[in-house]
């Protein structure tokens, strides 16, 4: 979707969370147009900017350089607060905190003075803190009753994907425990922006004396970034004792006798390594072929499935070249987004008056399908030209 800046201006953008599906284009914005985003977004978006400007592609690192002056701007960039109102003109706007694979994320109560409509963003119910959701909305957002709202707008991700299971980050991180209990040599292959499933691998491998390795400084900044933001909230989200991978590196301790090396240390206690899918990480997983290391694939399945649109080739050569050397492919993941029931759930306690409007879905019809009043259902809008949303 490409909005016309100049056909229809806007005072003010609202970004709910940091995934580039919902943020990238922001550059695309007019520079007299108010960016809102949380604070821990924002410097999620600045350590990967600072990152990409050391690209060796000069357009990708030229483009980073130009993210990072809007980032950086305190003119341009108002932080959202949660609970909080905010005011454009005639409208307000209150952020609400949302459990998903995107730490501070947000779903937006918006009040104008004909409609009052909410804007769920990408949020679920089965993360460490997706218990807070629906009395989240009955308490805060409906007020227990006397506040209504008119119009429902909702991403319905997992309405194509009814099928898959999907674990709790409870339950991911008890069967990353049992797991890493038979494989003390882990290589991890997950977002270095998903807060909660690091925590689960994390505290998983530390109930099993296990230390974390990432393959770069940039993944070692943002997980001092969500110690220092969400850990400072729950000891759950602190990293501790993480270290850049460089197996040949000499390593010195008053009660060693001489030097040791990484890879040594690596063996002898057992590892936990934040990779990445790509060539250049392949290097770390054959120095390793020895003790038998495993890969953990927590990313969606779709990445790696040649029918879908989201395929990604090179991963799914990296990871089959992988099991030819014989190294086992674990796919231990769980969704960032709400499943069928949870968005049952959330309609339900929403209860629009007017409206429900599905976005970020390949299934906007699921909705329908639902286990909800048949009042609800035909609220929904499947089809509307009147309305534009800029997520």
């Amino acid at each position: 979707y490409a909005h016309d800046w100049e056909k229809e201006p806007v005072d003010a953008v609202f970004f709910t969370h940091y995934h580039g599906d919902h943020a990238g284009r922001f550059l695309e914005i007019p520079a007299q147009t108010k960016l809102y985003l949380g604070g821990a977004s924002r410097k999620v978006m600045t350590n990967i900017y600072q990152a990409l400007t050391r690209s060796r592609d000069s357009q990708t690192a030229a483009l980073a350089r130009k993210a990072l002056t809007v980032l950086e701007d305190d003119t341009r960039i108002a932080e959202v607060k949660r609970d909080t109102r905010m005011t454009i003109g005639p409208v307000t706007v209150t952020g609400y905190e949302v459990d998903h694979s995107a730490y501070d994320a947000y779903m937006y109560l918006i009040e104008t003075p004909d409609k009052t409509i909410l804007h769920t963003g990408d949020f679920r119910g089965h993360g460490y803190r997706g218990k807070a959701l629906l009395p989240m909305t009955r308490w805060y957002i409906r007020r227990n009753g006397r506040r209504a709202v008119d119009i429902l707008i909702t991403e319905g991700t997992m309405l194509s994907r009814r099928s898959e299971h999907v674990r709790t980050e409870a339950e991911l991180q008890a069967e990353a425990r049992e797991y890493f209990k038979e494989h003390k040599y882990v290589f991890l292959i997950c977002s270095s922006t998903n807060l909660d499933s690091l925590a689960s691998f994390y505290q998983a491998a530390r109930a099993n004396r296990m230390y974390l390795y990432t393959c770069s400084e940039y993944v070692c900044r943002q997980l001092q970034t969500f110690t220092e933001l969400a850990g400072a909230k729950s000891d759950l989200y602190r990293f501790e004792k993480v270290y850049v991978l460089r197996p040949d590196q000499e390593l010195h301790h008053k009660v060693w006798d001489k030097p040791r090396k990484q890879k040594d240390l690596m063996r002898e206690h057992g590892f936990l390594a934040l990779i990445k899918p790509e060539d250049f990480c392949e290097k770390y997983i054959n120095e390793f072929l020895d003790v038998k290391p495993v890969i953990v694939y927590s990313m969606w399945d779709g990445y790696l499935e040649p029918e879908r649109s989201a395929y990604i080739p090179q991963w799914d050569a990296f990871l089959k070249r992988q099991q030819e050397k014989g190294v086992e492919v674990k796919h231990l993941h769980t969704s960032g987004h709400a499943t069928a029931e949870q968005l049952a759930q959330l309609l339900r306690a929403v209860n629009p008056r007017e409206a429900i409007y599905p976005i970020h879905t390949e299934c906007a019809e699921g909705l329908c399908e639902l286990l909800i009043p048949q009042g609800l259902k035909k609220r929904v809008v499947l089809r509307n030209e009147r309305y534009s949303f800029i997520i």
